[in-house]
């Protein structure tokens, strides 16, 4: 069941695949919720993830579980020391043919941070976290998904979008249409048809 609530500057999202529900997003700090309310791009995603899932033709999700869980803030959550102690945001499950795909999922304005960041490099080391794990049924990979604009990025970070998407910087805003089925065929890519 998928339903989302309005009342005044709070929105809750009920989205049938997250773990935890209502999610909370508010406009305005009025009242104080722990843990703590999603900001505006985490709404986003936990919303165009659901309409992703709702809107999936009945055959892409027909042999598959998807679980979304958001991430418990640093020192209570998953981290990564790997990454200099990242806590991506939302950790996304796909279960399917009994295979776990584990993504990591982290929304960041990526203005402030360079081109060769822990979070940036990530989507490598995860990589190499699974190969240690050496778990063939789990394939791990991580994703940043960012609110700036390419164009901005493309001036500060000297390259184009299809580098960024190389690192599996997916563009919020510009793809919105596009970004989750994206992340979706590259969780699974080579492992599903």
């Amino acid at each position: 069941m998928t339903l989302t609530a309005h009342h005044g500057g709070m929105k809750a999202i009920w989205f049938g695949r997250h773990l935890y529900e209502p999610l909370l997003y508010l406009d305005q700090n009025r009242v104080e919720i722990s843990p703590v309310p999603l900001n505006k791009g985490e709404r986003n995603l936990v919303e165009d993830m659901k309409s992703f899932h709702d809107s999936a033709t009945t055959d892409l999700f027909a042999d598959k579980e998807l679980y979304l869980l958001r991430n418990l803030s640093k020192g209570r959550g998953i981290g990564f020391f790997e990454a200099g102690n990242f806590h991506p945001d939302f950790i996304l499950w796909l279960i399917s043919r009994g295979r776990q795909f584990i993504a990591f999922v982290d929304l960041k304005g990526i203005r402030n941070i360079g081109f060769n960041d822990p979070k940036i490099q990530f989507f490598n080391t995860i990589k190499d976290i699974e190969r240690r794990l050496a778990e063939p049924s789990v394939s791990l990979s991580s994703f940043i998904v960012s609110n700036t604009p390419s164009h901005v990025m493309r001036l500060l970070w000297a390259v184009d979008k299809s580098a960024m998407e190389a690192r599996n910087i997916l563009s919020q805003e510009e793809d919105k249409a596009t970004y989750v089925e994206t992340m979706r065929r590259r969780i699974t890519s080579s492992y599903l048809a």
